[in-house]
């Protein structure tokens, strides 16, 4: 039986610069949508402020508004992702040494199995992780 070799196909990755800027003159005549820049972006698989310079090396005027807007959402979602990655970090630090049943985990068994100071014995009714774990008694 014969067997059917596979044909090489390449993925599609993004061009040098070079290569872009002599595709994008033949490219530019062709473009009929309503933004040339997410356009160029989205066809040439660059980023948008890539997108952005390489229009200008071609004569392509694009506003300083639009630019700015563009740098400022860039920052804004890197903003946005550390913070979001910050919280799970403190989350994930406040979980790690405590859960429903213990108010601190000391470790865990070779099965799995939890164990530590329970919620019970810290002198809390409801385990509440928001509230402080080692309250002070009059006394």
């Amino acid at each position: 039986m014969l067997r059917m070799k596979k044909k090489n196909i390449s993925k599609k990755t993004t061009q040098k610069r070079a290569v872009r800027l002599q595709l994008a003159k033949k490219w530019l005549g062709t473009y009929t949508g309503k933004n040339i820049v997410r356009g160029y972006a989205k066809h040439f698989r660059t980023d948008l402020l890539c997108a952005i310079a390489e229009l200008s090396m071609l004569g392509i005027a694009v506003s300083e508004e639009y630019q700015e807007a563009v740098k400022r959402s860039i920052s804004d979602r890197a903003m946005q992702n550390r913070k979001k990655k910050a919280e799970a970090q403190d989350k994930n630090a406040i979980n790690d040494d405590r859960d429903e049943h213990f108010s601190f985990i000391a470790g865990y068994t070779s099965g799995g199995a939890a164990y530590g100071v329970s919620w019970e014995e810290t002198a809390f009714s409801e385990p509440d992780i928001t509230e402080n774990l080692f309250p002070t008694f009059p006394g």
